[in-house]
């Protein structure tokens, strides 16, 4: 028997099945809710709203031959919100547009509904409008809004511009599990105990969960790991017209990752491989230790240094024991 597509079904049945699916999580202050032509939403008092958006193009983003639409539903959404988290926010709504083929099968886009409505669900956030339409490629967008509190007339929102001189460089968890879930997925046999780094891949999470109180604790300065360390880090470096140094045994790995790569490969995946989401941040001493207090996961891998004036451009030196590597272009994933 044939399987369905989702030319089977008219866009209004689509559109309602992701309205049944996608329930709203948390109480809201929504005025109007999806199905409407528009949503409205009434901020929280003295808040900023925050707005970030992501696309996840079939083929460019993920691969549809080792990935399953779930896994796609659940990447883009954590994606979308881990810019807003890196921001120093507290993500609230969400709108989607999908651009999707008339020969999608039915339960591929229902699968891919799922992934987006668990992700919504762990991440607490409401998705509250949208639109629906053929393509030539499958392709889903996500716009995340989010909102940073205002303290004391005080607004603590983290930037890449704001690194300074002799702040430490720190990450909030282990890299390059993603990347190595990525390279396992792309061999025929997969054992049992690699498990872990392809869920890593399939099922990032934003950190949602620090985000806000780092930024709150003083932290100005933060970036998410979704393009590779190196990468995100001259991100940094270039919008504070600064230099950085890091020490690569001070990296965070994952044991299953060198276990199953070794050391070298693990290194390497952790610099240049990206989608890992973890927050990237500065902070000087003091901070640091207001963030210890509060329990906040964190590892210390370098410094910020003065930029050399006659230079005029940015750079990273990688310390691996009496070896230093200059860093000056990007080596992280390329969108283009």
């Amino acid at each position: 028997m044939n399987q369905k597509t989702i030319s089977d079904y008219s866009e209004f049945q689509l559109i309602d099945k992701i309205i049944k699916k996608i329930p709203d999580f948390i109480q809201t202050d929504i005025i109007v809710n999806k199905g409407d032509d528009a949503a409205i939403f009434k901020p929280q008092a003295n808040s900023l709203v925050v707005t970030s958006i992501d696309s996840f193009v079939e083929n460019v983003h993920w691969n549809p031959s080792k990935q399953s639409y779930y896994h796609a539903g659940w990447k883009i959404i954590n994606a979308a919100v881990s810019d807003i988290a890196a921001m120093g926010a507290h993500a609230t709504y969400l709108t989607i547009a999908c651009n999707l083929k008339k020969k999608l099968y039915y339960k591929d886009f229902v699968q891919l509904i799922n992934g987006i409505r668990d992700a919504c669900k762990e991440l607490k956030i409401n998705l509250i409008g949208g639109n629906l339409t053929s393509s030539n490629v499958n392709a889903i967008t996500v716009s995340a809004l989010g909102e940073i509190q205002k303290n004391n007339r005080n607004i603590k929102i983290m930037q890449r511009n704001n690194a300074s001189i002799g702040d430490k460089i720190l990450l909030s968890g282990p890299i390059g599990g993603a990347a190595a879930g990525r390279k396992l997925l792309k061999k025929e046999k997969i054992n049992k105990t690699n498990n872990k780094m392809i869920k890593i891949f399939n099922q990032p999470k934003a950190r949602t969960d620090i985000g806000e109180i780092i930024a709150q604790e003083g932290v100005k300065c933060a970036i998410d790991v979704s393009d590779g360390l190196l990468q995100d880090l001259l991100h940094i470096c270039h919008a504070s017209k600064v230099n950085a140094e890091i020490q690569l045994q001070e990296i965070p790995l994952y044991t299953e990752a060198i276990k199953t790569f070794g050391l070298t490969q693990a290194q390497k995946m952790a610099l240049h491989g990206g989608e890992d989401y973890e927050l990237l941040f500065t902070a000087n001493n003091r901070t640091i230790d207001r963030l210890k207090r509060k329990y906040i996961p964190l590892h210390v891998i370098g410094s910020i240094k003065e930029i050399n004036k006659k230079k005029q451009r940015s750079n990273i030196s990688l310390i691996e024991k009496d070896k230093i590597t200059l860093i000056t272009k990007n080596h992280g994933w390329e969108h283009f």
